[in-house]
């Protein structure tokens, strides 16, 4: 409040010196004399208009700039609530594939991770949906830690995540793949007090150039996760042309 009082108290003191200068300019012109009523009065008048009129004027402009704030901060967070999975932070499938194509604009390499819980549908059958959630928000925690900072993660599907890495090489990828499936392995996870529960997952990568659209890697990185589920999961397969190596 105190900084409206004060623009308001600047804004008529500027008016008290101009009216004082046009005063006294013209009453010099006609050679009359400049008072000290005249003076006063000069400085009385704006004190009773310009400074309530000022009080308003930044008042509003205040509350203009409050509401300005408070209406952006809602767009935040109702476009995030758009694009993001509220449980993990992560994007949603929607959103993730359609950054997906905007950073392929800008690069033709990177990998596709396609990343799922094991067994986990018998953790929600065993413990609860929100035992289950639980366990899905440390597995989105680690999988945060192991990528790098200019990756991109997103919650494709209840316990199936994906993660993008820009310019990754297929040898940095399985890395930070086998990072990311050691972290969750290690997760101390207690369903119940004193009961521990390991949590594991799997991982399929397909690997991005010019040519293969985001539902083609897709489709190769759902194989790959097929095959590590098939060898007996907690494990990363990556694609090569013609074949599949882990």
């Amino acid at each position: 409040m105190w900084k409206i009082v004060f623009n308001a108290a600047l804004l008529t003191l500027g008016v008290i010196l101009v009216g004082q200068l046009i005063s006294l300019s013209v009453r010099w012109l006609y050679d009359e004399p400049f008072t000290g009523f005249v003076m006063l009065m000069n400085s009385v008048l704006p004190l009773c208009t310009a400074f309530p009129a000022g009080l308003y004027i930044f008042w509003q402009n205040d509350r203009l700039r409050g509401a300005l704030t408070a209406l952006e901060e809602a767009h935040r967070r109702l476009e995030q609530r758009a694009t993001h999975d509220q449980m993990t932070g992560f994007l949603n499938r929607e959103a993730f594939f359609e950054r997906l194509k905007t950073v392929r604009r800008k690069t033709d390499s990177g990998a596709l991770l396609l990343i799922d819980a094991d067994h986990f549908k018998s953790v929600n059958d065993t413990y609860g949906h929100q035992t289950g959630d639980r366990a899905l928000k440390l597995i989105a925690d680690a999988i945060q830690h192991a990528v790098r900072a200019q990756d991109m993660t997103g919650r494709i599907g209840g316990e199936e995540f994906c993660a993008f890495l820009p310019a990754a090489t297929r040898d940095e990828a399985i890395l930070i793949a086998e990072r990311l499936r050691a972290a969750v392995e290690r997760i101390l996870f207690e369903p119940r007090p004193g009961e521990r529960r390991l949590l594991s997952v799997s991982l399929g990568i397909a690997m991005a150039d010019g040519e293969r659209t985001a539902s083609q890697l897709m489709r190769e990185a759902d194989l790959c996760l097929y095959e590590a589920k098939r060898r007996g999961r907690n494990r990363v397969v990556s694609a090569r042309p013609k074949k599949l190596v882990a």
